[in-house]
């Protein structure tokens, strides 16, 4: 059974800056200090959370989605009532920004202006969080070696059971990347 999950991909950006300048979700968890203003990129389960963990604690929270919302492919309701509560309790949404193009350091290094694709700007920003994407976390398991295929983007592929194509082999979660971040393997 391949279960081994995933884990976050922080894009390159226009100049490779967001890659130098942000951290990844699991960075989180290395924060020393609650920022004071930070931004949360992504529109998933767990930019969802950050930014709220973020915004309950105090800090200046935005979150900045591709498209229109957070948790869009989700049951309408419920993506609409999120949306509703996450303004309410102060967090900045920005929207249809298809993404970040750069993030810019200031020169004394004590905050960063976050430069999105559609031309907005977020300044004196103390942390930002990538919480855009993640990546089937396979490249130990050698499974070109045993025949078992891949998808676009290195994913396991399965039928409706849960089988790939090598007889006995079967995968779930993350690393079909089918139903991200559910908890499969447990």
């Amino acid at each position: 059974l391949l279960a081994t999950g995933g884990y976050p991909t922080i894009p390159a950006g226009a100049d490779k800056s967001i890659a130098r300048h942000a951290i990844s979700s699991d960075g989180f968890f290395e924060l020393k200090s609650l920022p004071r203003k930070a931004v949360v990129v992504g529109a998933g389960y767990i930019a969802v959370e950050l930014a709220g963990v973020l915004q309950a604690l105090g800090a200046d929270t935005s979150l900045v989605v591709r498209k229109e919302k957070a948790l869009r492919n989700f049951d309408e309701l419920l993506s609409e009532t999120l949306d509703v509560e996450m303004q309410r309790h102060g967090i900045h949404i920005y929207r249809n920004t298809e993404g970040v193009n750069r993030i810019e350091e200031k020169e004394s290094g004590s905050t960063k202006t976050v430069i999105l694709n559609n031309g907005e700007v977020i300044e004196d920003v103390d942390v930002v969080i990538m919480a855009a994407g993640r990546s089937p976390l396979v490249e130990s398991l050698n499974l070109e070696e045993v025949g078992v295929q891949q998808k676009m983007g290195g994913y396991v592929a399965t039928n409706e059971y849960s089988e790939t194509n090598v007889e006995g082999v079967y995968a779930v979660g993350d690393v079909c990347g089918n139903v991200e971040l559910t908890p499969m393997g447990e």
